[in-house]
C-alpha cells in the first residue's frame, strides 16, 4: 500500500468515508468556531486565507452536503463524535441533520482566460459571474444527488421579491434549475473555448448576456427526505481564488460582498492573491486599498490560517490536530494496523544515546579549560553541578554531556558577571557574580543546541518537536512525518523494532528539510532563500555563543513595528520577497511583539529552515535589526 503520509492532499481522497477517516475537528475549533458563534460565518463574504497545505480545502469539503450526510450516517462510531459536535457548533449540522448545502467550485479552470478577451471589463466580469453561478447551482445539485436524493425532491425557496428573476433561473424545481444551469454553462463555455473570441454583438446569441442571477433569487433549498422537508442554507465555496487575474479577484470580492445576497459565500485563497501590504501589515484589510467604499470589517469576515493571536494556543491546537491526523493515517497502513501500532508518538523515541567516548573526552577537556581560564574554584563548580542536577531531575532528560554543556554555559555566564581581575590579584579567589547563576530551561535548551552543532548530539526528535517543525501547516507536517514512517515501516519489514532512535529521527528530518528547500520553485524563491540564509547565519552565530544569552538561541529578526510597516511603501521589492516567503512557509510574521518597551515585528524562520540550519523551534529569541539589514543581505553577491 502507498504510504498515506505521502498523498499530501486530502482532495485526492475521493471517497467521503476515506476522507472523514483522516480529518480531525481541531482546525474547525481554532479557525471557525468563534466566527460561527458570533454569527459571522454565513451572513457575509468570508475570505479564508492560508499557505499551501494549511488545510483550506479540507475544511471546505467538510461543509459539502454529501460529506455531512456521510458523517451523520456513521454517527454511532466514537471516532466521528467530536467532529459531529464541532460541526454542530459551527452551524453545519442542526438537530442531527445537515443544515447547509455546500458546493465547492474550484477556480483553477478557464476563468482567468476571460480576462484575455477583447471585451470591456464589465462584460468580462459578467461572463465570469454568470458562469460561476451556473456551476455553483450544478455543484449544489450534484452534491445532493451524490448523497442519494432524487432530482425531483430538490426545490429552492425563492426570495419573495424575485418573481421575475425566478423564471430566468429555471423555476423552483430541481429539473428546471439543472437544465437552465447547464444551458448557461454551455453557452459561456462555447465563448471561452472558441479559437477566435466572438464579436461583442454576437454574444447575445449564446444566451450568455441573459439575466441569470440565481444568487439574487435563492434563499434556501428544500429537500424532501423520508416524507419530510429539510431546509438547507446554500453555501458556495470558491476555492483557489489566487488563480484568478488580480482584477478578477477584486471584482469577485466586490460582487460577493453585497449584503442583500442570501447565499452564504466563502472564498479560499493563498497569500499570493493579496497585495504585499495585506500580507505584511497585520491591521490591513484585504483589498481595502483598491476597493473604496467597501468596509471590510463590517461586510466581510477574514480567517487567516496562519500564526497570529494566541500563538501558544495555536501551537497546542496544531499538535493535537497533527497527532490525531498522523494516528489516523497510520491506522490505514496494514503493516502497522496488524501490530496495533496506531500512535506515531510511541514510535519516536525520546531517549538519546550518549555521545561517543572521544567526543565526551573532548567536551570534558573543554569544560576544564573554561574553569581554569575563568579562575572558577572547585567549590563553585561543585555548587553549579548540584544546581544542574536538581534541575535535570524535573526534565527526564539527564546525561553526562547535557550536564557538562550546561556547566560550560554557566561558567561563561559567570565570567560575564564578575569584574575583570587585575594582573596581580589572587587568581584563586572566588568572586561573587553580579547576578545569581541558575540552571533553567534556557540554559538547558542552549546546551542541547550547542551539543548538536559541536558534538553531533541529536536535537530534533519526538512527536512534539515534529509537530512544531510543521509550522502549523498540515502538508508540511505530513511531508516530514512521511520520512519517519517510511523508515519505521522498513524496520518492520526487516523484522526489526519499529521505534526510531533519536539520532535516526534527527538525521531523517534534517535531510528531508534540506530536500524540501531544494525543491522550492515558487515566485522569488531564490531571493527568499538568500534572505533566509542571511537570517539563519546570524541566528546560528548568536545561538552558539558560549553563554547562551538567548537560551536555545535566535530564530528570527526583529524590526521595529513602525519601520516594518513602512516596507511596502519604501521598498516594494523587499515587501514582495517577504510576501512570498510568508506565503510558502519560509517565514512567519509575528507583529506586536513587545520587548524593551517597544513593539517589534518578528520575521521568524519556518520549521523546515529551522531543521536545515539546526536552530531552535522555541519562540521568542530574535536579533534586533533594521530594514537596511534585510536589503544588505539581498544585495550581497
Amino acid at each position: 500500500m502507498v504510504n498515506p503520509f505521502e498523498k499530501r492532499a486530502t482532495e485526492y481522497l475521493r471517497d467521503d468515508e476515506a476522507f472523514l477517516a483522516v480529518v480531525t475537528p481541531e482546525p474547525l475549533v481554532t479557525f471557525f468556531q468563534k466566527h460561527a458563534e458570533e454569527g459571522k460565518l454565513y451572513d457575509r463574504l468570508t475570505t479564508i486565507i492560508g499557505t499551501p497545505g494549511s488545510g483550506k480545502t479540507t475544511l471546505a469539503r467538510l461543509f459539502q452536503y454529501s460529506t455531512l450526510r456521510t458523517l451523520l450516517r456513521n454517527s454511532g462510531q466514537d471516532i466521528y463524535d467530536d467532529l459531529i459536535d464541532t460541526l454542530t457548533v459551527c452551524g453545519a449540522i442542526k438537530e442531527g441533520s445537515p443544515a447547509v448545502i455546500g458546493g465547492r467550485v474550484p477556480l483553477e479552470a478557464e476563468y482567468r482566460e476571460f480576462w484575455e478577451f477583447p471585451y470591456p471589463d464589465h462584460l468580462k466580469g459578467g461572463l465570469m459571474i454568470a458562469l460561476l453561478q451556473a456551476r455553483t447551482v450544478l455543484a449544489w445539485i450534484r452534491n445532493v444527488q451524490s448523497a442519494g436524493a432524487n432530482l425531483d425532491d430538490i426545490e429552492i425557496v425563492a426570495r419573495p421579491d424575485a418573481e421575475a428573476a425566478l423564471t430566468s433561473i429555471g423555476g423552483t424545481g430541481g429539473p428546471g434549475l439543472l437544465a437552465r444551469a447547464r444551458e448557461i454553462e454551455l453557452a459561456i463555455y462555447n465563448i471561452s473555448a472558441a479559437l477566435v473570441p466572438p464579436d461583442v454583438n454576437e454574444i447575445d446569441k449564446y444566451a450568455a448576456a441573459a439575466a441569470y442571477r440565481p444568487f439574487d433569487v435563492i434563499e434556501a433549498f428544500q429537500l424532501k427526505e423520508a416524507g419530510q422537508f429539510l431546509v438547507l442554507k446554500p453555501l458556495v465555496i470558491f476555492d483557489d481564488a489566487h488563480s484568478l487575474h488580480p482584477a478578477q479577484f477584486v471584482a469577485l470580492q466586490r460582487w460577493l460582498s453585497r449584503r442583500e445576497m442570501r447565499v452564504s459565500r466563502w472564498v479560499l485563497t493563498r497569500l499570493d492573491a493579496l497585495t504585499p501590504a495585506d500580507v505584511l501589515l497585520e491591521d490591513s484589510d484585504v483589498g481595502q486599498s483598491s476597493e473604496p467604499g467597501l468596509k471590510k470589517s463590517r461586510e466581510t469576515t477574514s480567517i487567516r490560517m496562519q500564526s497570529g493571536g494566541d500563538r501558544a494556543h495555536q501551537r497546542r491546537a496544531f499538535r493535537k490536530m497533527a497527532k490525531g491526523m498522523a494516528n489516523r493515517y497510520l491506522a490505514q497502513m496494514d503493516i502497522f494496523h496488524r501490530r496495533r501500532l496506531n500512535d506515531l508518538g510511541s514510535l519516536l523515541s525520546i531517549r538519546v544515546v550518549p555521545i561517543a567516548q572521544s567526543k565526551r573526552e573532548k567536551l570534558i577537556a573543554h569544560i576544564d579549560s573554561l574553569q581554569r581560564r575563568y579562575s572558577i574554584t572547585d567549590d563553585r563548580r561543585g555548587a553549579l553541578e548540584v544546581e544542574i542536577a536538581n534541575y535535570l531531575k524535573e526534565t527526564g532528560e539527564d546525561s553526562e554531556e547535557i550536564r557538562l554543556s550546561m556547566l560550560g554555559i554557566l561558567f561563561q555566564r559567570y565570567a560575564k558577571r564578575v569584574p575583570q581581575q587585575g594582573l596581580f590579584e589572587d587568581a584563586g579567589q572566588d568572586v561573587e557574580p553580579s547576578r545569581p547563576l541558575t540552571a533553567d530551561d534556557k540554559v538547558f535548551e542552549g546546551a542541547k543546541v550547542h551539543l548538536l552543532h559541536k558534538y553531533d548530539r541529536p536535537y530534533f526528535y519526538g512527536i512534539d518537536l515534529l509537530c512544531d517543525t510543521g509550522s502549523e501547516n498540515a502538508e508540511q507536517f505530513l511531508q516530514l512525518a512521511s520520512r519517519l514512517v517510511a523508515q519505521s515501516e522498513t524496520q518492520l519489514i526487516r523484522s526489526k523494532p519499529p521505534t526510531l532512535v533519536a539520532s535516526v529521527q534527527n538525521n531523517l528530518l534534517r535531510n528531508r528539510a534540506t530536500e524540501m528547500i531544494r525543491e522550492w520553485d515558487f515566485p522569488r524563491h531564490q531571493q527568499v532563500k538568500k534572505l533566509s540564509d542571511g537570517i539563519a547565519s546570524a541566528c546560528l552565530k548568536k545561538s552558539l555563543e558560549g553563554n547562551a544569552s538567548l537560551g536555545g538561541g535566535a530564530n528570527a529578526f526583529g524590526i521595529l513595528q513602525d519601520e516594518f510597516y513602512d516596507i511596502p511603501k519604501t521598498n516594494p521589492e523587499l515587501a514582495r520577497i517577504l510576501q512570498f516567503g510568508v506565503a510558502y512557509n519560509a517565514f512567519v510574521l509575528v507583529p506586536n511583539h513587545g520587548t524593551k518597551k517597544r513593539l517589534w515585528v518578528l520575521i521568524e524562520l519556518g520549521g523546515v529552515l529551522l531543521l536545515h540550519y539546526g536552530l531552535t523551534p522555541k519562540r521568542g529569541g530574535f536579533l534586533e535589526r533594521r530594514t537596511n539589514d534585510l536589503v544588505r543581505i539581498l544585495g550581497e553577491d
